[in-house]
């Protein structure tokens, strides 16, 4: 049996003003409010919180020794880019944008004398 474009207009009609699709899209609409709440809880974002505050504490710690060594190696600038876009997922910016600035502004070499 094939149907025809006249049965799929119908069933389509039937399907819309049953209400089936309502029904789908508040459960979805549901779900992703409920997942949201999930990620806003006040322990989230305390632990969202000390995380961004340890990668800033790391990044200003190879900050501070590749400025006293005068060049940032470059195990150290690559560690300090992926730090710096888990500070920056999590809402960090401005002092640590301006660290990782700073450092992939450095030479990645000792210098020569």
């Amino acid at each position: 049996m094939t149907l025809t474009p006249g049965d799929w207009i119908t069933i389509a009609s039937c399907v819309l003003g049953s209400g089936t699709i309502t029904v789908i899209v508040q459960h979805v609409l549901d779900w992703v409010q409920a997942t949201r709440r999930r990620e806003e809880t006040p322990e989230v974002k305390a632990r969202n919180c000390i995380s961004r505050h340890s990668a800033l504490s790391m990044l200003k710690t190879v900050h501070r020794d590749s400025v006293a060594r005068g060049w940032v190696p470059l195990d150290d600038l690559e560690e300090a880019q992926e730090i710096y876009d888990s500070y920056h997922t999590l809402g960090g910016n401005g002092a640590g944008s301006r660290i990782i600035h700073d450092l992939q502004q450095m030479d990645n070499y000792p210098p020569t004398h």
